[in-house]
């Protein structure tokens, strides 16, 4: 999303000014197959499984929480339980989306059944959603900025934690631009 990619592109473009950057956004599929397919130099996605053709490293660790609009009657709760979400309407990203996976694994272990759920597929739509009241959303702490028509809540009872990587292609690596902007960031930012 735009909060991990967009300051690791600011600090490379203050140190290397004269190359130009295109950025693509998507769900970690969509990162992963552009990687594949050559569309992308790097990507940075949540949940690497190992995949011999990249070479890749943690970047950062954020939690998943859940929010309500302001409006909702949990929005004066720090947090909630998972099983509170049971037969509530749910707003989540699109099948592919990390966050989703990681939230609909934590429910089925806990036997979690929400009431419907509402597919959207970007970050910013499921945050419209929840401001307008269409339900409760889940989404990663970083994702949520200040925005103070919601409310985020900590699951009290769920390991949530999603970890996110920098990646490149194996044979990218030595293309002294992909090997400037992982030097960079291996250096200052990952959690290697």
């Amino acid at each position: 999303g735009p909060y991990l990619v967009v300051p690791l592109l600011g600090a490379f473009c203050q140190r290397y000014p004269g190359i130009n950057i295109s950025i693509n956004f998507g769900n970690t599929e969509q990162v992963l197959q552009d990687l594949h397919e050559l569309k992308a130099d790097i990507g940075v996605f949540a949940d690497f499984n190992n995949d011999d053709r990249l070479y890749a490293f943690p970047y950062r660790t954020d939690k998943l929480v859940v929010f309500v609009s302001k409006d909702h009657e949990w929005s004066r709760r720090h947090s909630v339980k998972l099983e509170e979400l049971n037969d509530k309407r749910l707003i989540l990203r699109e099948q592919g989306s990390i966050t989703r996976s990681v939230f609909e694994q934590a429910m089925r272990q806990k036997t979690i059944k929400p009431e419907r759920v509402l597919e959207i597929g970007s970050r910013e739509g499921v945050r419209e959603a929840v401001a307008a009241g269409l339900g409760i959303g889940v989404i990663s702490e970083g994702e949520l900025g200040h925005d103070s028509r919601l409310v985020a809540l900590a699951v009290k009872d769920a390991d949530l934690n999603v970890t996110e990587f920098l990646a490149c292609l194996k044979e990218a690596r030595p293309i002294p631009v992909v090997q400037a902007f992982i030097e960079l960031f291996k250096g200052e930012n990952s959690l290697e």
